[in-house]
């Protein structure tokens, strides 16, 4: 049943009630013809009972149906004692019509009653009774009840359309509330490096939740730096992403809208831009009951903008990030330029120390922590004079403290960039060692940040394991044997079987990579 129909409903019941106490039969007038009512209680009820199923008082309103509906209603005797009540009333959604069926005292006295008892087939001398015994008005009574009446037929379509409208700003104010938790919901999930993927598949399921969707496709045209899949779903029954692809080229849309599907229904879509870019669509469907609204078709709008809102951002951050990564990385370059013979041992160390912090079962944020820790933790070696760090021979007692304030001049030269503050006990604190005799402070045990424990033990396997100009690199087992017997003394006892239990594949690339670069290079001094 839609609206229209309920709310006409609704006022029938309301007049069909007013009208009781006199006996009156409410007849709605629906695209011109008259709805005569059923009567379930022709005792209770037999005045609207005797009048309504009586074909020839039903001929007699339809003959004069349109003097009863024209203008603001007519009154009509109809036959002697029986008056009908024509009610016309403007409304916003066009003329509503209906007519009053007024029984009045005449009806028994002037010899209509006999006929109309036998055209509705009731009994007459039952009816009597029932008449001797219930109050009907007279003739003089019919103006007045036909201002009463139109009156409350007016009263009636009045109260509907207001109750129309309360629940109308009702519904409006519960969509809103269900866009502003929606659009909250997205909002929270724009956090500047979060993981696109993950705030991707977030925001389809809040969508699908609120608006009531089956599924929900995001198409993207190209993911660019953002590392996502270009197509990501949420729920059962979706397209393809080839019908995806076919549904939005048909649809052709800049802002919202909807289409049919032979496959799958209505459909939804919303274009996802970046500025002034298109990034790709936003399509939902599967919806059960009414159609996909205005309403509906604002809210994917409103999603659509906070997804490409968020995609830009990280496109943005991922660049951000890129040339933030880029510039620690050329930082570690002039470190190698300034001591060749350790050419590759800050990405080496880079590598082991995120391989070891994921082994530990760290989150991966911190993970990517021990990996940029381990990439600038010698950065400080940029302040040591070339001869100290380049001498083939043993250090004097002044090149081995100048050596010891790498730690000291790298937690300098990084604190004050805010992006990389977690990083700085890596860098301070990786020659600190677990019985207390590293340095610079002379931390013990779990005095010494994580990280640095970390990063430490992928330092020392590192130097032990490639070439020096002063030794050439220890082979593997005699490198594990020592980190066995440092282990408490020098390295956190907890870590070290876990680095060992590792898979060094990639380090071990990496190391041929930079000895063969190293070999290349002598060659060609030579």
């Amino acid at each position: 049943m839609n609206a229209t129909r309920t709310r006409d409903s609704s006022v029938d019941l309301s007049i069909t009630a007013d009208l009781a106490g006199v006996g009156g039969t409410w007849i709605p007038v629906r695209d011109g013809r008259p709805s005569w009512p059923t009567i379930e209680d022709p005792v209770g009820r037999w005045r609207q009972a005797l009048l309504s199923h009586a074909p020839v008082v039903r001929s007699a309103i339809e003959a004069r149906l349109s003097d009863l509906v024209e203008g603001d209603g007519g009154t009509v005797e109809v036959m002697p004692g029986v008056f009908a009540i024509g009610c016309v009333s403007a409304r916003r959604r066009g003329r509503a019509c209906g007519v009053a069926l007024i029984p009045t005292d005449e009806l028994v006295s002037e010899g209509s009653f006999s006929m109309v008892c036998n055209a509705s087939r009731m009994d007459e001398q039952v009816l009597r009774q029932f008449a001797a015994r219930d109050e009907m008005p007279g003739r003089t009574a019919v103006p007045a009840i036909s201002d009463l009446v139109r009156r409350l037929h007016e009263a009636a379509h009045r109260r509907s359309e207001d109750r129309e409208a309360a629940q109308s700003v009702d519904r409006r104010l519960s969509e809103s509330y269900e866009e502003l938790h929606l659009l909250n919901s997205l909002i929270d999930g724009l956090v500047v490096g979060g993981d696109p993927a993950e705030f991707l598949a977030s925001a389809c399921r809040e969508i699908a939740a609120t608006a009531g969707y089956r599924w929900i496709a995001v198409l993207l045209d190209d993911p660019g730096p953002c590392r996502v899949d270009d197509f990501v779903v949420h729920g059962d029954g979706a397209p393809t992403r080839a019908e995806v692809r076919r549904i939005t080229e048909v649809a052709e849309t800049s802002t919202a809208t909807a289409v049919m599907d032979a496959g799958h229904g209505e459909i939804g879509l919303a274009a996802v831009r970046g500025g002034d870019r298109s990034l790709g669509t936003l399509v939902a469907g599967g919806r059960e009951g009414e159609p996909i609204s205005s309403i509906e078709l604002t809210l994917l709008a409103s999603a659509a903008g906070h997804l490409g809102v968020f995609l830009r951002n990280a496109t943005l951050y991922s660049d951000l990030d890129e040339m933030f990564l880029g510039t620690l990385q050329a930082m570690v370059a002039a470190i190698d330029a300034k001591d060749p013979y350790t050419r590759g041992h800050s990405q080496r160390v880079a590598v082991l120390s995120r391989d070891l912090a994921a082994a530990i079962g760290l989150p991966e944020e911190f993970v990517r922590t021990a990996h940029l820790s381990g990439l600038v933790h010698d950065i400080g070696k940029i302040g040591v004079p070339e001869a100290v760090l380049c001498k083939s021979g043993r250090l004097d007692e002044a090149e081995f403290a100048a050596i010891r304030q790498h730690p000291q001049i790298g937690f300098r030269i990084l604190r004050d960039i805010p992006q990389i503050r977690d990083l700085l006990p890596g860098v301070l604190c990786h020659h600190e060692a677990w019985d207390g005799t590293g340095y610079p402070a002379g931390l013990e045990g779990d005095e010494i940040p994580l990280l640095a424990r970390i990063v430490a033990i992928c330092d020392s396997f590192d130097a032990m394991s490639s070439s020096r100009t002063y030794r050439r690199a220890m082979p593997r087992d005699e490198v594990f044997a020592e980190m066995h017997r440092c282990q408490g003394s020098q390295f956190d006892p907890s870590i070290v079987p876990v680095f060992i239990g590792m898979d060094l594949t990639e380090y071990d690339r990496l190391l041929a990579r930079d000895a063969d670069e190293a070999s290349t290079d002598d060659r060609r001094a030579a």
